[in-house]
This record gives structure tokens, sequence and C-alpha cells, in this order.
């Protein structure tokens, strides 16, 4: 019985104060601020920053260690394209702090043909990484076990065209680069 009188108590003050229009818009607008207070924009997250200083690239594996067409430490060509594409965002400066170890680099056959030759291979990096904010020194963003995955035909007729050794270790390296302005840059 109790519980009819209070359910037929609550829909009258219900009823009653939907009838006050402006009461409604007034504990509609209080939601709507209450609902936004927690929300942040990532966009903004970051905008103290203008600069970035990307250190030089520290390499773990010895399989890893030059590109053999041009004879170049591939600690520097990492070092090269992470500062090109990060230019697009940031100048170069002490703002912020990027700190990249390439800690394990693997090759391996992953599909063969009839004659178990192997005709697509997967390449793969182990990489550790620490974005900084110097500003206000906090760490940003760290991952001690990133790995960037990437797989290429040695053959042709398989919908994809062929990559040599070569060809795939710098396609790696563009896609490591890449990921980690969307991760780091773009993100923020």
């Amino acid at each position: 019985m109790n519980a009819s009188i209070v359910m037929t108590k609550s829909i009258g003050f219900l009823q009653s104060i939907l009838k006050n229009e402006w009461l409604v818009s007034i504990l509609s607008l209080l939601v709507f601020l209450f609902v936004g207070c927690g929300y942040v924009s990532t966009s903004d997250y970051l905008s103290h920053i203008d600069s970035i200083t990307i250190t030089p690239v520290d390499i773990e594996d010895p399989d890893f260690t030059y590109e053999r067409s041009t004879g170049k430490l591939y600690d520097e060509i990492v070092r090269e394209a992470m500062v090109d594409r990060f230019s697009q965002k940031w100048r170069d400066g002490n703002d912020a702090q990027l700190d990249l170890i390439i800690r394990d680099y693997d090759i391996k056959a992953i599909d063969f043909d009839g004659n178990n030759r192997p005709i697509r291979l997967q390449m793969k990096l182990l990489v550790d990484y620490t974005f900084r904010d110097q500003v206000r020194n906090k760490l940003v963003e760290q991952n001690d076990s990133y790995q960037q995955i990437h797989e290429f035909f040695l053959v042709s007729g398989r919908g994809e065209p062929p990559e040599t050794i070569g060809e795939a270790k710098n396609r790696l390296v563009e896609e490591l680069v890449d990921d980690l302005y969307s991760l780091l840059a773009e993100q923020w």
C-alpha cells in the first residue's frame, strides 16, 4: 500500500515538473553542464608544445645495423625519417622529447610454394619508445614492446608487387615512422 502511494506521489511530482517548461530547461542545462565537465579535448592536451627533440636512435640488434646498398646506418636512417615526419607538426627544439630504441629485428618466411621455397616473408621490429613533455615534465606515452610488422612477397603474381629485402626494410622504417607519428603527434 505504501509503495503505491509513493509511486503516485512521484508520478504527480514529475507531471508538475513537466508542466513547468522553464524548470525542464534548467534541469536539462544542468545535466548538460555536469556531463560535459569530464570531457577534455585531446587536441589541446599538448597545445603548449611547439618543438621536439628526437634523440639519436639506439639499435641493439646487429642484423639491423646498416642499409647494404648505401652503407648508411639504420640509426641515422630512422632518426632522419622521424625528424622529417615530426617536423610537419613541430619544429626542432626542447618542448618535447622522443627516445627510440630498436631492440630486435626479425625476418622469417610465412608462406611457401609447392617446393617449400619461401614466397612471402615477415619483417618485425621490436621497439621501445618514450615521448616526454619537457615543458610540464610529464611522460606522455611510453611503450616497451611496440611491434612494427611488414609482410611482403618475394615473387610476382600474388596481388602485390614483389619486394627485395632492402625495399622491405625501407618500407618497414616508413611504416614505423608513419605509425609513431600517428600515435604521438596526430592523436594529441
